[in-house]
């Protein structure tokens, strides 16, 4: 199913540019335009419900910030995309609060458009699926007479996450690791394990999508290297490790990109497993050059979520 764009900016450039790279890549189809914040802005976008919506921050009228926390409260279902060339940091904190999820920076840059647009119609696409397999469940449960006697039968097994075998999975980890050029980090190992334990986890997308804490999952792996390598290994160097492990990713990735925007690891990896928006700014730093500390930060449960699913692909 294609996805619905709704562009609104007060450039009509920009627009065009931003209607002629969805249409080019085939990303969906661009439903409506607006100029600005005027009118009944959002009683237009509640009739249209676009998949996605790519807003300017700064419009005549009602701001792109105030738009999207509007469509909030009225039950819009569509993802809000920002495009602004504005990066103070509350600002920026202030479009998340309201509902924003990704960012398209000013000027426009076709990579990047590409990159923020497939990560949200990607994430569409798996809450869809999710969708259709809760109605289809529903249905089921609708279906089954009442009072039915239980089941006297087997236990139902649970639904493991059917990764490939171990050593298949261990060579996929490595072999990405190793395009980020990470492979000889300690974290890498860890990093491996982790992937192996959430291979044995029932329900992998409810646990991916719903732990809070980071720590679970390294007592996790902790109690792994206890009961398989038969070795004591502190939480907090399992963390570190990680932690510098992505972080060096990061840099790697962010490297790339500042040689070669179109390079093909940089493009996958650049928006699938980081924040496109620090990637940017570790680009900014690299090119600048700067000798102080990185203000840059890694989004390590994304990292995590990405190497999964693409080395259970």
């Amino acid at each position: 199913m294609d996805h619905t764009f709704f562009i609104m900016d007060d450039d009509l450039a920009c627009r065009r540019i931003l209607a002629q790279i969805i249409e080019d890549e085939g990303l969906g189809e661009v439903i409506g335009e607006l100029a600005g914040g005027h009118g009944d802005v959002i009683g237009v976008l509640m009739q249209h419900q676009p998949d996605v919506l790519l807003i300017d921050l700064l419009m005549p009228g009602k701001d792109g910030i105030e738009i999207v926390e509007k469509l909030k409260t009225r039950g819009f279902r569509g993802r809000a995309v920002m495009i602004s060339q504005v990066e103070k940091k509350e600002m920026v904190a202030q479009a998340y609060a309201a509902g924003i999820e990704f960012y398209i920076n000013k000027p426009i840059n076709r990579i990047e458009v590409i990159a923020v647009i497939r990560r949200v119609v990607e994430r569409l696409a798996l809450e869809r699926s999710f969708e259709k397999v809760r109605d289809s469940l529903a249905v089921l449960d609708s279906l089954a007479p009442s009072g039915a006697a239980p089941q006297t039968g087997p236990e139902p097994q649970a639904q493991f996450s059917s990764l490939p075998d171990e050593k298949t999975v261990r060579e996929r980890v490595r072999g990405i690791l190793a395009e980020m050029g990470i492979i000889g980090e300690p974290g890498s190992h860890d990093l491996v394990q982790i992937v192996l334990f959430l291979g044995a986890v029932p329900d992998v997308e409810k646990y991916l999508g719903e732990y809070r804490h980071l720590k679970d999952l390294y007592q996790a792996v902790q109690r792994k290297y206890l009961d398989e390598e038969d070795k004591a290994v502190d939480v907090r160097a399992i963390e570190q490790r990680v932690r510098r492990a992505i972080k060096r990713a990061m840099d790697n990735i962010a490297a790339l990109g500042l040689e070669d925007y179109a390079n093909p690891s940089f493009e996958h990896y650049a928006s699938r497993y980081f924040d496109f928006s620090e990637i940017r700014q570790k680009m900014r730093e690299l090119k600048q050059g700067r000798g102080t500390p990185t203000q840059t930060r890694v989004n390590i449960k994304q990292f995590i979520n990405a190497l999964f699913w693409d080395v259970k692909k």
